[in-house]
């Protein structure tokens, strides 16, 4: 075990060379995790959350804050470890120096949003079914799936993810490190197209992106799980008919429907477009669930 000392040296050394990585730099101290309105999450739409009282609304737009906040914070960390993967896996010194410059970037990403949350925070997220999955994708796929995962759609879909996150955040800071971030990852989506499509995958290495699409499909497929999840944390558990009409009222199946639409615009931007789009059909995995699929599923 290192003693405190070597670690206090060493963070003393990463602080310094993280300063001259980038000016933005945030600031110390304690955080509110009320960063998005009730708008943002379409509480504003659910007639529960309505009748709830003040401490109850707050409560439940911490909590989505903060699993936001804990994804972001996941998803950076797991950032690192793919760039350095897939620098190990480089079959060239360009390719190779690409994902060296990702690996800085993704460090920059992680030390920022590492600001933003507490270890009390991110302690339960880690079991979170979309940050299980990253990890196993990351953990297990080879070369051409990882690239194709994490950059072609991830990293595509990150950049929508986080105009969305920037257009409500209630937070300067934040707002300005979502920016920096979108930046960043339009440039590994870019690359990761280029990449993808100088190769030529498998039909074996085809079936396991689509295998792998398949799950990431069926998390969009059921609704805003995590919206209803916190407002039983706060509000106890639902019946079944409460929780059809709060999805029902959160409008799980148009809202799911727009990110499908979105991840099928992502798969048409690389090669193998046609391929992949009708084995998912097949699966019957481009179809957004009603609310009562969004409720029996789980």
């Amino acid at each position: 075990m290192k003693s405190a000392t070597n670690n206090e040296a060493l963070r003393a050394v990463l602080e310094s060379a993280l300063k001259s990585r980038s000016e933005l730099q945030p600031s110390k101290g304690e955080r509110s995790s009320d960063f998005w309105p009730a708008e943002h999450f379409g509480l504003d739409r659910v007639t529960l959350f309505r009748k709830s009282s003040t401490e109850e609304r707050n409560e439940i737009l911490k909590l989505c804050g903060r699993s936001v906040m804990a994804e972001a914070y996941f998803i950076e960390k797991f950032g690192m470890y793919f760039a350095a993967k897939m620098s190990l896996l480089s079959e060239s010194d360009e390719e190779r120096m690409l994902y060296s410059l990702f690996a800085s970037d993704e460090a920059l990403h992680f030390n920022w949003i590492s600001s933003f949350v507490s270890e009390d925070s991110i302690a339960d997220y880690a079991r979170d079914p979309f940050i299980q999955f990253l990890d196993e994708v990351l953990q297990k796929e080879v070369r051409v799936t990882l690239s194709y995962i994490v950059q072609v759609i991830l990293e595509g879909w990150g950049i929508s993810h986080y105009r969305a996150l920037i257009a409500d955040c209630r937070d300067e800071e934040l707002t300005r490190i979502f920016e920096s971030i979108l930046r960043d990852e339009a440039r590994h989506h870019r690359s990761g197209v280029v990449l993808f499509n100088e190769q030529e995958p498998s039909t074996d290495e085809i079936e396991k992106i689509v295998g792998v699409l398949s799950h990431l499909f069926l998390m969009v497929q059921v609704g805003p799980q995590m919206v209803v999840s916190q407002i039983e944390m706060v509000k106890g558990r639902l019946s079944t008919e409460q929780k059809i009409r709060v999805f029902e009222e959160l409008s799980c199946e148009r809202e799911s429907t727009k990110k499908i639409d979105l991840l099928k615009s992502l798969i048409r931007s690389a090669n193998h477009a046609e391929t992949i789009l009708g084995e998912l059909e097949r699966s019957r995995s481009l179809r957004a669930y009603s609310a009562l699929q969004c409720v029996v599923v789980i």
